[in-house]
C-alpha cells in the first residue's frame, strides 16, 4: 500500500516534468533502462549498500546514467530517488509511469489469466468487450495458470472479474457450508 503510494507520488511528479519538456514517451523507455541496469547487475547492490559513502553512491550512479545515456531529467531523479534511499521502489514507479503514458494516449491495460494461451479471436472479442467496459483503447497483457480448472480472471482499471470454475467452486462450498 505504501509502496503504491509513494510510487504513484514520484512517477506523477516525473511525468509531469517530461510532459513539460515533451519527452513522456522517452523518458519512460530511459527509466525502463535504467531499471533494467539496475536489477540486472551488481549495481543494485552497490548503490543500496551503507556502507558506501552517499556521494560515492551517487557519482557511481552518474556515471552509469551518462554510460545508458539517460537524459539528465532520468539522472536526476535517480540521484533524488537514491538520496531518499527510494531506488527498491523503481520497478513499481516505472510501471506506474507506464500506466500514466497509457492514460495520458487513452489507453488501458487489462490483465487476462486462463488456464491456457487463449486464441486470438477469443483475445480480440475480449479486448472489444473491456473496450466498450472502459471507454478506453485496450491493452491486453496474458497469463497462464491451469489451477483455474476453467474461465477467466480479468483485471482492468483495478477491477478484477473473476469466472474461473476455481472461485465459482469455492462460492459453492462456502453456500453450502452455510447451508444455502
Amino acid at each position: 500500500m505504501i509502496e503504491d503510494s509513494l510510487s504513484r507520488r514520484y512517477s506523477k511528479a516525473l511525468f509531469q516534468l517530461a510532459r513539460e519538456a515533451g519527452q513522456e514517451e522517452s523518458t519512460g523507455d530511459e527509466l525502463e533502462r535504467g531499471v533494467s541496469a539496475y536489477n540486472q547487475s551488481p549495481l543494485q547492490t552497490v548503490l543500496s549498500n551503507p556502507a558506501f559513502a552517499l556521494e560515492s553512491r551517487k557519482k557511481i550512479l552518474i556515471q552509469v546514467s551518462k554510460s545508458l545515456q539517460l537524459s539528465l531529467i532520468v539522472e536526476h531523479f535517480l540521484a533524488l530517488l537514491l538520496e531518499r534511499d527510494r531506488l527498491d521502489y523503481l520497478p513499481s514507479i516505472v510501471a506506474s509511469y507506464r500506466r500514466m503514458i497509457n492514460e495520458a494516449k487513452g489507453f488501458v491495460e487489462a490483465k487476462i489469466v486462463a488456464t491456457a494461451s487463449l486464441e486470438a479471436a477469443v483475445t480480440e472479442r475480449l479486448r472489444g468487450s473491456l473496450r466498450r467496459l472502459s471507454g478506453k483503447e485496450v491493452i491486453v497483457h496474458e497469463e497462464s495458470d491451469p489451477q483455474l480448472m476453467g474461465g477467466l480472471i480479468v483485471e482492468l482499471e483495478g477491477k478484477v472479474y473473476d469466472g474461473s470454475v476455481r472461485t465459482q467452486l469455492e462460492k459453492m462450498k462456502q453456500r453450502i457450508a452455510r447451508g444455502f
